[in-house]
């Protein structure tokens, strides 16, 4: 596709290279992120995604050369060349290697405007041009990089294209940030009630009951939490289904009452499978069919779209079965652990497997159980990954359970929370969607500036 706007190279448009160091520090405990590609992800930083900490003294050594700052791009040259991410924060990191710096003078190009213009179709014909194919890995060279050339219209243009770009993706951020502050509520509760144990310790010091001294430290937190200004109790009706007393079990100090339970005798199995990739008709029909790559971000919950889909047909030609809404899907083996929530009715690889709870045993319990039960896993193997999850694995899990009755509990609680979580991914599909449509029109100049509505604010949820 043409554009209306003059192409210049990043050269002659002000945006420096600035390479990184050709080694990798030694990882710390503590420390200054130091960003790999793994971390650079949708176009941004990924703080979260468990950057390798470095030391200050290696911090300083790694940007002698130029500390990464607003408005910085980040450019892979291996592996994915070409994909980018826009520093948008204040947080100090060091850069892997194969990452250089694109910084512009702000003279020609703002950094807003190229953010987005690094994402276009002109921007990766560029990348396909100057790319050199490697064995193992394609890559850029440095030298060829400044000659990339984009589309350069007036700077009050570029203002108004990233300021539409921008407000789309700052909705997508909002929404983002919203599903992981209601994800933590929901989890701080299941903690409190499921884990913690909270309320027994509350009944009991009402009743004045002793608490073992194992739960002593415990107590007294709780007891600070309890005479807080902010503090609000939980209803008498759901305070009335927890006891006031402890009962030593295997498992420790647990509610007087509760059973201590394989977490298999909680829920259901179920197995996931593979239509035949050689015949054509199990395909690409309506049916999403998920793999690990279709994991959704912690705070997202759900999956609702996959990267493949199947027919009816190569449903019932495989071991494949259709999940309901609701059902928690749980990665068994390569990447381990990696935990979503159903969506929409959808089908699965052998790679994982599908869980419900037994004799209505809520999903937003059976969630958090799970994700507990993994965190379970990874200190029993010192926060190694294990390699595998069985059917097995469940069975060896031991769990307090109370009853069906206070998981619905629980779970009428949260709802509300996960219904926000799922209106806000869907409203975010849309926002993408939105965005995508635009990105390619607007750098072209195909579309006009000033016939577009404040499209950010008109987009609602689904």
């Amino acid at each position: 596709m043409g554009s209306k706007w003059t192409f210049k190279s990043l050269n002659e448009l002000g945006v420096q290279l600035i390479d990184c160091m050709h080694k990798t520090p030694s990882a710390q405990v503590s420390g200054v992120p130091y960003i790999g590609i793994p971390q650079m992800k949708n176009g941004e930083i990924d703080f979260e995604a468990s950057p390798r900490l470095i030391s200050e003294s290696d911090y300083k050594l790694w940007t002698e050369k130029a500390k990464p700052q607003y408005g910085d791009i980040i450019l892979s040259r291996r592996c994915n060349p070409g994909e980018t991410a826009f520093v948008s924060g204040s947080t100090q990191f060091a850069l892997g290697q194969n990452l250089v710096i694109l910084r512009t003078n702000g003279l020609s190009i703002t950094a807003e405007y190229l953010r987005w213009a690094l994402n276009s179709s002109y921007w990766w014909d560029e990348v396909e041009k100057y790319k050199n194919p490697g064995a193992i890995f394609d890559s850029l060279k440095c030298g060829d990089i400044p000659n990339f050339q984009i589309p350069a219209p007036p700077l009050h243009i570029q203002n108004k294209i990233s300021s539409i770009l921008d407000s789309l993706t700052n909705r997508i951020n909002l929404n983002n940030k919203v599903n992981q502050t209601l994800e933590q509520m929901s989890q701080t509760l299941f903690k409190s009630w499921f884990v913690d144990f909270d309320p027994v310790i509350d009944n009991a010091l009402d009743a004045g009951n002793p608490i073992p001294e194992a739960l002593q430290s415990r107590a007294e937190l709780r007891q600070k939490v309890r005479n807080s200004a902010d503090f609000k109790p939980l209803p008498a009706d759901i305070r009335a289904l927890f006891p006031a007393e402890f009962e030593e079990t295997e498992l420790g100090w647990v509610p007087k009452g509760w059973i201590t339970t394989s977490f298999n005798d909680l829920i259901e199995l179920i197995g996931g499978g593979t239509p035949k990739t050689s015949v054509e008709e199990y395909w690409n029909g309506d049916i999403p069919w998920f793999s690990v790559v279709d994991a959704p971000n912690e705070s997202d919950v759900y999956v609702l779209t996959t990267e493949k889909n199947i027919t009816t047909e190569g449903l019932n030609n495989s071991s494949a079965k259709l999940l309901r809404k609701g059902t928690t899907i749980i990665s068994a083996r390569g990447t381990v652990g990696k935990c979503a929530m159903v969506a929409v009715p959808m089908a699965m690889n052998q790679s994982c497997y599908g869980v419900i709870g037994k004799n209505n045993i809520s999903d937003e319990y059976v969630y958090f159980q799970l994700k507990n039960a993994v965190q379970t896993l990874q200190q029993m193997g010192h926060g190694s990954v294990f390699n595998t999850i069985t059917r097995d694995t469940f069975k060896n899990i031991k769990v307090p359970f109370c009853n069906e009755e206070l998981t619905n509990s629980y779970s009428l609680l949260v709802k509300n929370y996960f219904s926000k979580i799922l209106n806000n991914n869907y409203q975010n599909i849309a926002l993408t969607n939105l965005r995508d449509t635009l990105l390619p029109k607007l750098i072209s100049g195909e579309l006009s500036l000033e016939d577009l509505p404040d499209l950010a604010n008109q987009t609602e949820p689904v």
